[in-house]
């Protein structure tokens, strides 16, 4: 018997109609967002991107990696259904706020 591969048995979903391909989705999932599109999007933002993600001056990667996690988890649009602006705007500044001190 031949042995199954990973994906078989998977639905496989044909993204020919516009929505890209698995190498687009792929690389669009690695991008990060640049110095410039952070900066502009914490520019209205009065807390600094510690502050933001409640952190001290000088945090270590590993907790700004663990402060990033757990807010971008509260704050995702899919588990905000009932304020989804809002939860939109969150997350564009806790990933603006990440971008900047992990860069």
């Amino acid at each position: 018997m031949a042995k199954k591969g990973f994906l078989e048995g998977y639905k496989t979903y044909d993204t020919t109609d516009g929505f890209g391909h698995a190498g687009q989705w792929r690389s669009a999932f690695h991008e990060r967002m640049s110095k410039e599109e952070a900066t502009e999007v914490l520019q209205s933002q009065e807390l600094t991107p510690y502050q933001l993600l409640g952190l001290t001056t000088g945090a270590t990667k590993t907790e700004i990696k663990k402060a990033f996690r757990k807010l971008i988890a509260e704050w995702h649009p899919d588990h905000n259904q009932h304020r989804t602006a809002e939860a939109e705007e969150m997350s564009k500044k806790i990933i603006a706020a990440y971008s900047l001190l992990t860069s």
